[in-house]
């Protein structure tokens, strides 16, 4: 009954989106609030941008975007600014939004928010966007095994994320090469003298799935392959980092040591968002019936989740990633 009751909540709530415009309608004025700093980050800002300049020139959708200053009042003002200006849908990009999506979804319940990369907010005008990080893990757990030669890979988490990641990890590790042996490293802070650690240990493929930077892991790997002190038939070390959880500057010397990105498509999202959004319909799958958080969970079937190869390594094993990505479609979360 619950089940059938929440359903017809949303179909009651979806029948007037779900219809698409007449013929010449006005199309939609979208609003984006991007996060501190606004286009320019190499991050989730630009990674929205993209989305949003893929949207105008394909599909014709109008945005009205701000740019918030980072504190709870202002991202409350900068969404207000959005809904005094007729933006609908509204699409806030980042977690660190929720407070005041929230606060705004109470306030103007007949606008839609979007909360990008976050599913904390249970208020059916609150379209919850996140990706399949399980899934994302998976393909870098393949990768790291087909690029291993010491036959040591590990992935460098907080705990809080460590069993989302190492259910995908392990796994992808495990079905792709199984005398590859997987372990976790949790870090909080000084990442890079963490991946030393694990590089003494013969670890020779490090995944990084911490958000912020990832740029002292990288110079640690080139430090410790490029040292003189390295041991003679040691494996050189390898980086997979994520985008755009992860700030990262790629130097003439570093370049070599970065073996791939998984990629959370946030520019694919958001373009669909604006799809949907200019023919009248609106993402509602249950992401957590449980706590009543709805709208899409963007993985490798749609695009929200890719592997970028960044070195001749791995480029051997595109059959085998190619294998993996169908292989991770069977892994939740």
């Amino acid at each position: 009954m619950k089940k059938l009751r929440i359903f017809t909540l949303l179909i009651a709530l979806a029948l007037p989106l779900l219809a698409l415009p007449s013929h010449g309608a006005t199309p939609p004025l979208i609003g984006i609030a991007y996060d501190i700093g606004g286009r320019g980050d190499s991050g989730f800002n630009d990674a929205a941008g993209a989305g949003v300049d893929r949207a105008v020139k394909e599909l014709k959708a109008k945005f009205e975007s701000t740019v918030t200053l980072g504190t709870q009042s202002d991202r409350e003002t900068r969404l207000q600014s959005l809904v005094d200006k007729s933006a609908n849908p509204i699409i806030a990009i980042g977690s660190d939004y929720a407070l005041a999506v929230e606060a705004s979804a109470k306030k103007y319940p007949d606008t839609q928010f979007i909360l990008i990369d976050d599913a904390s907010v249970a208020h059916l005008n609150v379209t919850s966007i996140v990706f399949a990080e399980t899934q994302g893990a998976y393909l870098a757990g393949a990768a790291a095994a087909l690029a291993s030669k010491s036959g040591k890979v590990a992935m460098i988490v907080n705990e809080k994320q460590s069993k989302l990641f190492w259910n995908g990890f392990n796994v992808g590790v495990r079905n792709t090469k199984k005398s590859v042996k997987a372990s976790i490293a949790f870090a909080n802070i000084n990442y890079a003298a963490t991946a030393k650690d694990l590089i003494d240990s013969g670890v020779d493929v490090i995944y990084l799935g911490i958000r912020g930077s990832s740029t002292d892991v990288l110079d640690e790997i080139t430090k410790q392959n490029l040292s003189k002190n390295r041991k003679k038939n040691t494996p050189m070390a390898y980086l997979i980092s994520v985008t755009p959880d992860q700030f990262l500057r790629v130097t003439p010397q570093s370049k070599e040591f970065l073996l791939a990105r998984i990629e959370k498509r946030v520019d694919t999202a958001v373009f669909n968002l604006a799809s949907a959004a200019v023919s009248g319909s609106q993402y509602l799958d249950i992401i957590d019936e449980g706590l009543g958080i709805y709208g899409h969970r963007f993985g490798i079937s749609d695009d929200g989740i890719t592997i970028d190869i960044r070195s001749k390594l791995l480029e051997q094993y595109a059959k085998q990633i190619a294998s993996a990505k169908k292989q991770a479609l069977q892994v939740k979360g």
